[in-house]
This record gives structure tokens, C-alpha cells and sequence, in this order.
């Protein structure tokens, strides 16, 4: 089971429609794939489809073992999300409390292990102690980076953040760092100057895929539905499937790599 994180502590950066998307490719393309919205926002909820009205129990329960599996898990028919709802915000001392933190979502996720190929974590816009269990549960991380002056300097912080993290648990590692919004036809000399200083920086934990501004993703999120279902044939899908293929390639060389 490869699980894998979308984080990045800034928001409004595609986070998670990148989130919802690489997930419905896995799924597509035959693997059993478990989502997991650890943001109290719900936002990975609802752009599957699932009103707050039909989450009875968050990830948190999960998580604390307060809760089955089956008691949380919810279906689409393509993939299955341990979805989140407001009350995760009051779990989340609980889960920072706990013996086993920051452990806690490895240990869970240790139980379920054989039931699927691919988890993807979707985490809040901060450097948090619900990113930190992301952290040490995942096997490899990808942040989304919009080409803007604010973006690019979280994106230095977070990864202090995750290489503090390693120390206590040095099996993660940066799968990548993608652009998001992004456009290299267009003339905007501050996204061109900021995505090659990126790559520069990071040189093959920069991916080569980008992911183009697309208004059928936002309208796909506001339908419950992932692009792939929604607008095949738009650059959305055709990126975030680009995305994706280029995504198993590094997961699938993670031992050559590390």
C-alpha cells in the first residue's frame, strides 16, 4: 500500500483538486484507493459529493480508535474517503495527546493495509499536528506550488517543517513539488521566474508536469464529480492524468531513489 500526502500550508494553491483528482486516476486505472480528508474544512468531502448532513462519524474517530473503519468509510462507487466534518477541530488535541503521537494515522492506517493500493491524504493549509501524522503515515510527499511570490516562500517553510519530521521518522520522502495554475505559454515573467528558481532548487524533485488554469475543475468540484467523469476531454483531465502517470513512475523508483 502506497501512501502518499498532498500538503502544502498555504492555501488556495489546488491542493486539494489535485487531491481529488490524482486519486480518481488511481482509481481509474484499477487501483483500490482510499482518500482521507484530514482538513476540518471537509473540502475533499464534499467535492466527491458528500454533504456534511452525510458524514455521521469524521477521520478523527478513526483515528483515535473511537470508531470501525466501516463505521467512517464512505463510498462512491469508484473510491472510498475517510471523510472529515467541523468536528475534526476537536479531535485534533486529542490526537496531539495521544501515546502514540504523531504515530497515530500510521497505526490506523497499518490495520486497513491490505485492502488497498493507494492512499491519498489530503492535509490542511498548515503546519499542523494533523499534517505531522500525514508526515510520518506517508510514504512519499507532493506539494502543489502556484507560481506566486507568497506560495514560493511557504514553500521553504514547509519543507523545514517536513525535514524536521524526518528526524523522527526518516521513511518519508519528497515524491515532488508540481506547479499549479500554471501556464509556461503565457507571458508572465514572475510565474516563469519563480517556476525555474523552483526547479533550480530542487532539480528532479521538481515534476515536469504542470497543471494548467482550467475552469472545469472548479466546476467539477462544485458538482461532486472528479474532472475525469466531468470534462474528459479538457486540460484538467488531460494534466492531472499527465500528473499522475508521471507520479507512479517516481513512486514506483522509490527504492533507486532513496
Amino acid at each position: 500500500m502506497k501512501v502518499l500526502a498532498i500538503v502544502n500550508n498555504k492555501g488556495g494553491v489546488g491542493k486539494t483538486t489535485s487531491a481529488q483528482n490524482i486519486g480518481a486516476a488511481l482509481a481509474k486505472s484499477g487501483g483500490r484507493t482510499l482518500m482521507i480528508d484530514l482538513d476540518a474544512q471537509a473540502s475533499l468531502t464534499r467535492s466527491f459529493g458528500f454533504s456534511q448532513e452525510e458524514v455521521d462519524t469524521n477521520v478523527g474517530s478513526f483515528i483515535l480508535n473511537e470508531a470501525k473503519f466501516e463505521q467512517v468509510v464512505l463510498s462512491n462507487g469508484l473510491l472510498d474517503i475517510l471523510p472529515s466534518s467541523v468536528a475534526l477541530t476537536a479531535k485534533e488535541e486529542a490526537i496531539k495527546s495521544a501515546a502514540v503521537y504523531p504515530f497515530n494515522l500510521k497505526i490506523a492506517l497499518d490495520k486497513i493495509k491490505s485492502r488497498y493500493d493507494y492512499v491519498i491524504i489530503d492535509c490542511p493549509p498548515a503546519l499542523s499536528g494533523l499534517t505531522r501524522i500525514a508526515l510520518v503515515a506517508c510514504s512519499e510527499y507532493f506539494i502543489p506550488l502556484q507560481p506566486e511570490f507568497l506560495s514560493y516562500e511557504g514553500l521553504r517553510n514547509f519543507l523545514q517543517f517536513a525535514n524536521d519530521i524526518q528526524q523522527i521518522s526518516n521513511g518519508i520522502l519528497l515524491g515532488g513539488v508540481f506547479a499549479t495554475r500554471y501556464n509556461p505559454r503565457i507571458r508572465k515573467k514572475l510565474s516563469h521566474d519563480l517556476i525555474a528558481s523552483a526547479s533550480e532548487q530542487l532539480q528532479d524533485r521538481f515534476l515536469q508536469t504542470y497543471i494548467r488554469d482550467n475552469i472545469a475543475l472548479s466546476e467539477a468540484q462544485a458538482k461532486g464529480i472528479n474532472i475525469f467523469d466531468y470534462a474528459p476531454e479538457s486540460n484538467g483531465a488531460a494534466d492531472y492524468y499527465n500528473l499522475t502517470k508521471e507520479i507512479l513512475e517516481r513512486i514506483n523508483n522509490y527504492g533507486e531513489r532513496k
